[in-house]
């Protein structure tokens, strides 16, 4: 039996990379990896991010002008439309996920109750 989950789960991943939601995700990817702006804010930002992290690690505080840094960089790529187009279609994949993770659940518990916003 668990070598026919394997294998029904093995199907799902390729049902998922044959999806449109999928191929739109790494065609954005690809683009946004193709941008010389885009991989350098990208790059700079990762840069920042393992700096920052090994400054914690060792015990050190971010100051305020660290963590303003970090969110202005952020800001920055979050403008670059190649980025910002990547960002929302792979938001909008993992919210595809986490809903075929949902109905597995269901699947293994039984539907979930209806939840009630305490109106009558």
């Amino acid at each position: 039996m668990s070598d026919l989950i394997l294998e029904k789960a093995f199907e799902l991943g390729k049902l998922i990379a044959e999806s449109d939601r999928y191929k739109t995700m790494r065609e954005k990817e690809a683009a946004m990896m193709a941008d010389v702006d885009a991989v350098m804010l990208i790059e700079r930002y990762q840069d920042l991010q393992r700096s920052h992290q090994m400054a914690r690690m060792q015990g050190q505080e971010l100051t305020q002008s660290q963590l303003n840094e970090v969110y202005e960089l952020e800001d920055k790529m979050m403008q670059h439309p190649l980025i910002k187009e990547f960002a929302l279609i792979q938001e909008d994949f993992q919210k595809f996920l986490n809903q075929v993770n949902d109905h597995i659940s269901e699947g293994i518990e039984g539907p979930r109750p209806a939840h009630s916003c305490g109106h009558t």
